[in-house]
């Protein structure tokens, strides 16, 4: 079986559909890791359902067990642009619970910021279709009046292939509101526990979860590493979800228009915007540095130029002037010495001045 297992690795992708993935014996089967092909696979209630309760990690009491489920789903609320936000995958369980599930191969600018925003359409897309849903149509006014501002759970699910958790123990998280106050004790608790977000870091699964021993092992696993790595299950509902890839269950038609919108063009075109000005940021930088240090150097060769020729002036005057101190107490010295020795010699004072007066 490890054999077969390692012949099956061998050929990972054909050469001009990155999409789609062929094993030893030539079958073909769609990579789950595109927006396309993971709404592809999750296009059956069974597989949405147990795929939710075992990401969502729900026991029997909480589990989900009836849901209806739309692709790309439109929000219709005003958006600060020309195109309208679409969810990859909008679940509303019967018992009105909502859930999102995006699937996110790259991190771009600002995508923390994007969790959030589609977690605000997703909730007021709840809210509207909560107060359509039977449950809340069938309260009586005082009840409309009382649960007028209820928001239902709504839980957003993020599959990322790549890094996205710090802590290297866990490859699953849940985000919340907690107050800052409380985390500094030992018992903090979600001040808002019905909306929540799950992330997802698909390279830490692969790292921490190398072998399929529940649900969640193999919806991740086939996420992160493809259908060729989870072959051998006897899970008829799982095989259901490896037999939904094969490319040969897949109409034509709807693998051609399927190839239309396979990539994430928003995010290519965030991440194409990003590095160009980070280009155009540095080559700035670049050209600054080099200006500064041409001006620098211009700048230090003009200025010992100037100050040499300054310096060598104001040496010359300088030497000059001590030259001549030194010289006028050389010849103070020197007739303070002849006035000495003529005083000796008996010469009179009057001639004495006279002669010192001589130049």
């Amino acid at each position: 079986m490890k054999n077969q297992k390692k012949r099956l690795v061998a050929t990972t992708q054909t050469s001009d559909k990155p999409y789609i993935v062929r094993n030893a014996a030539g079958e073909e089967f769609l990579l789950p890791t595109y927006p396309e092909t993971f709404r592809a696979l999750m296009d059956d209630k069974e597989l949405i359902r147990d795929f939710l309760n075992s990401i969502l990690e729900l026991d029997y009491k909480h589990e989900i067990t009836d849901l209806s489920y739309e692709f790309e789903k439109y929000i219709d609320v005003f958006m600060p642009g020309d195109k309208p936000m679409k969810l990859d995958v909008w679940v509303k369980t019967r018992d009105n619970r909502f859930i999102n599930i995006e699937l996110q191969n790259r991190q771009h600018p600002f995508f923390y910021d994007r969790i959030q925003l589609y977690n605000a359409y997703q909730i007021l897309r709840g809210k509207y279709d909560y107060n359509k849903s039977e449950t809340f149509l069938e309260y009586s006014e005082k009840e409309k009046s009382t649960h007028y501002y209820e928001i239902p759970e709504t839980v957003s699910i993020w599959l990322c292939n790549f890094n996205i958790l710090k802590q290297k123990n866990i490859y699953k998280d849940v985000w919340t509101v907690y107050s800052e106050n409380d985390i500094k004790g030992k018992n903090a608790r979600p001040i808002f526990p019905k909306n929540k977000y799950i992330i997802v870091d698909l390279p830490k699964f692969a790292k921490l979860r190398r072998n399929i021993q529940s649900h969640e092992d193999f919806w991740l696993k086939l996420l992160r590493k493809g259908p060729l790595e989870v072959v051998g299950t006897r899970d008829s509902l799982l095989t259901k979800a490896l037999e939904r890839l094969r490319v040969s269950n897949v109409k034509p038609k709807f693998l051609k228009n399927m190839e239309k919108t396979m990539f994430d063009t928003n995010a290519d075109r965030a991440i194409l915007a990003d590095e160009m000005l980070k280009a155009e940021a540095k080559a700035m930088r670049r050209g600054m540095k080099r200006g500064l240090e041409k001006g620098m150097e211009k700048g230090m060769q003009k200025g010992l130029a100037q100050g040499m020729e300054k310096g060598m002036e104001e040496g010359l005057q300088k030497g000059l002037k001590q030259g001549a101190k030194q010289a006028k107490a050389k010849f103070a010295a020197r007739d303070k010495k002849i006035e000495e020795f003529l005083r000796s010699k008996g010469v009179s004072p009057e001639l004495l001045t006279a002669a010192l007066a001589i130049k």
